[in-house]
């Protein structure tokens, strides 16, 4: 042992004097995660703030205002986290306003050929707890959850995916749930029931070339779950088992177009005091696809269809909707998108067929690198599509509405 002492003395100045030549030691990298923090305020106009044209609440308009703040960060282990809060204000209708906190959570995870994915997201909103009463025969499915989002209420949305790929393709097992805890007090004809989806299922797939899209066969087990809070006389709910059998396409094509599709065959068995057919089934989609025509020009359509349970009454409802939107970036500092929606929702056992046209339009001017403005305009105009149903009860069920705001968002 004692041999060894001068060898580690003559080691240690060495290395002393190594360090000396160098200067002194460098402070540890900085590893904290970096903050994400933006604040944000916006007024605006609403010509129709329960989107009803006949009834006590026809054409109510009121000038709105917004804050919000958000703050973000992201660490090397792959979990971003992210809250964000936004109050609004209504002027004419103080019942209206209400407070919406989010809090949200991802992680993002590969090994070697496995990787997984979550996401979650909890939002509170602080609002009346009383539902507003539109008279009889007023509203229809686009009308009456407009004031049900301001509600006292909270939900969440989570997805999970675990995939593994090896040299034939891959294999991923999914899983999602949307929940929402309604505590909100029935009035008139809205019914503000707890209720959630929940599905889990796996897909089979593999890449069409190297580098390219993948596409997949996948399969869907779930249950829509709507709460029973009516009346004994009317104890009716759309509660359900469904089976989707997909067909899906993710990446690009080619360089300038970006594709994330879903198709395929959807079956839904009914509970025993649902009063309509016990079965239902029909097409399933939900598909995005996007274009860079230009370096200046994005164009994307979104396309989407589903069967799921109403959200204010207890119905099964057949949900559409198209939406095409182009954005055109003008300068570095300037940019405007424009687009249209068109949305339906069919109604069964109880016949009703809603339509909402829309036209969206914003311009965008980013002042600086941390300070961003936005005039946004959008029109919509609520239809009934029963011509063989025409008459005052199918009248009260549409409206137009115009809103407009000009909003700042400053990114510290």
């Amino acid at each position: 042992m004692k041999s060894l002492c001068p060898c580690l003395a003559l080691g240690l100045a060495a290395l002393s004097g190594l360090r000396a030549a160098e200067g002194p030691p460098s402070p540890p990298a900085d590893t904290r995660p970096a903050l994400d923090v933006a604040l944000g305020s916006s007024v605006g106009f609403d010509s129709n703030l329960y989107l009803a044209d006949r009834g006590p609440l026809a054409n109510r308009e009121s000038a709105v205002g917004t804050l919000s703040a958000r703050v973000g960060t992201k660490f090397d282990s792959g979990l971003a986290l992210a809250y964000s809060a936004l109050a609004t204000k209504f002027w004419e209708e103080a019942r209206e306003d209400n407070l919406k906190q989010t809090l949200g959570a991802s992680w993002t995870r590969k090994l070697d050929r496995l990787s997984c994915n979550a996401a979650t997201e909890f939002a509170l909103v602080d609002g009346e707890d009383e539902a507003v009463d539109y008279g009889s025969g007023v509203g229809n499915a686009f009308s009456t959850p407009a004031p049900r989002e301001r509600r006292d209420q909270w939900h969440n949305k989570t997805d999970l995916a675990l995939r593994h790929d090896c040299d034939a393709g891959f294999v991923r097992a999914v899983g999602k749930l949307q929940y929402w805890d309604m505590r909100t007090t029935a009035a008139g004809g809205c019914n503000y029931v707890d209720r959630y989806d929940v599905q889990g299922g796996a897909d089979l797939g593999r890449a069409l070339r190297e580098g390219g899209p993948e596409a997949y066969l996948g399969y869907r087990r779930g249950y829509q779950f709507q709460d029973n809070d009516f009346s004994p006389s009317t104890a009716i709910n759309a509660s359900n088992h469904y089976d989707r059998y997909l067909i899906g396409v993710e990446g690009s094509p080619v360089k300038s177009i970006k594709v994330n599709a879903q198709a395929g065959w959807a079956k839904h068995a009914y509970n025993a005091d649902y009063a309509g057919s016990a079965n239902e089934e029909g097409v399933f989609t939900d598909a995005t696809f996007t274009w860079t025509a230009t370096s200046a020009d994005e164009l994307q359509f979104k396309t989407s269809q589903a069967r799921t349970f109403s959200t204010t009454g207890k119905n099964s409802v057949l949900s559409t909707c198209h939406q095409l939107s182009w954005k055109h970036v003008f300068a570095p500092a300037w940019s405007a998108t424009l687009g249209g929606r068109v949305a339906e929702a069919e109604y069964a056992p109880f016949r009703r067929d809603d339509l909402d046209y829309a036209a969206l339009a914003s311009l965008t001017w980013n002042a600086t690198r941390n300070l961003g403005c936005t005039l946004s305009f959008s029109q919509d105009w609520g239809r009934d599509n029963l011509d063989d149903l025409r008459g005052a009860a199918e009248d009260k069920r549409e409206f137009d509405r115009v809103f407009v705001s000009a909003g700042v968002v400053w990114k510290l």
